[in-house]
């Protein structure tokens, strides 16, 4: 009987140690992750372009004003833009097929995303657009193109346009 004792008495002390852990956790005030919206450093000497127009064998940088423009100008008149058809207003401001690659406008579920991705790739740097209800609008940032060359990773090869929507508008 006395080792029944002692093991209930164990017990409490443990669940007693475990509730107070408990209250002790909740107290604390940690700090939880928010998402914030996309800051664009331009490149140190880039000239900025103008919004009216990209620049012919420009840089990133030189040609984001554009590329927002000519975004926010489709975002304007439809806010549920597909990545197709703002791939499209780019190629018409300008910029080659071959330059383009946009995310999937429906998710394999056939649900539209929380975000659709567009991008642009100037030499060795990418302009890259985001919009939608999860990322609270239209943001864009400047980013380094992949090793394998594009500037979004999954977005099919070149010329390839998966059925899922998503792709790069190449040859």
């Amino acid at each position: 009987m006395r080792g029944v004792g002692r093991s209930v008495l164990a017990v409490a002390v443990l669940g007693f140690g475990v509730a107070l852990a408990g209250c002790t956790a909740a107290g604390n005030d940690v700090a939880t992750p928010t998402q914030s919206a996309w800051t664009v450093q331009p490149t140190a000497g880039a000239t900025t372009g103008s919004p009216d127009s990209f620049v012919a064998k420009g840089t990133a940088a030189q040609n984001q004003a554009a590329f927002d423009a000519t975004i926010q100008g489709v975002l304007a008149k439809n806010a549920k833009a597909t990545g197709q058809a703002v791939t499209a207003a780019l190629e018409s401001a300008g910029l080659a097929k071959s330059s383009l690659q946009f995310s999937a406008s429906r998710t394999s579920a056939k649900l539209v995303p929380g975000s659709i991705l567009v991008s642009a790739q100037f030499g060795s740097e990418c302009v890259i657009g985001q919009w939608g209800n999860a990322v609270g609008g239209y943001h864009s940032a400047i980013a380094p193109a992949l090793g394998a060359g594009g500037c979004l990773v999954g977005g099919g090869g070149t010329g390839s346009t998966p059925s899922s929507g998503g792709g790069s508008l190449g040859d």
